[in-house]
């Protein structure tokens, strides 16, 4: 029942997250972050982008032609993964991953921006190893909190 609410509130937030050619990767990276406590991970080809360069700045270092006149993107939490990382690929030429906040993994595409925020990736994981809650899985584990069991795990 909250997942369905949840999904509703996600529908009518405010515009969440504006994506333009003229910024720079670390404060796309920055304010996605701020936006969805989640990390963008933005390539230039198969290599991690430099985050100094500009989305336009990125045309001249990448083989794959970058579309830096593009109007901005308004992304919002609704939306899924999947779509979130192809609407920024057909817009700008820029290919990115939606990670988690502590950067260990890739979400799985079939959630919303919104969803994973709210981790419910990871709910639905520990529950999938048979544990309840992420608590009940964070005891098994000894670790108090996932910044912890992630640091121990690198």
């Amino acid at each position: 029942m909250f997942k369905f609410i949840d999904n509703l509130k996600d529908k009518f937030k405010a515009n969440d997250f504006h994506l333009a050619s003229n910024k720079k990767v670390k404060t796309l990276k920055s304010e996605f972050k701020e936006n969805f406590g989640l990390t963008l991970r933005v390539y230039k080809g198969k290599q991690l982008a430099e985050v100094e360069f500009t989305l336009a700045e990125l045309n001249s270092k990448t083989s794959k032609m970058i579309n830096y006149d593009a109007e901005g993107l308004t992304i919002k939490s609704s939306m899924s993964i999947n779509d979130f990382e192809k609407l920024v690929d057909e817009h700008f030429g820029l290919t990115v991953q939606v990670a988690n906040e502590y950067d260990n993994y890739c979400i799985n595409n079939k959630y919303t921006l919104g969803q994973a925020a709210r981790k419910e990736d990871l709910k639905d994981w520990v529950k999938e190893k048979g544990y309840s809650n992420i608590e009940e899985w964070l005891k098994a584990e000894k670790c108090s909190t996932i910044e912890e069991y992630y640091n121990r795990n690198k």
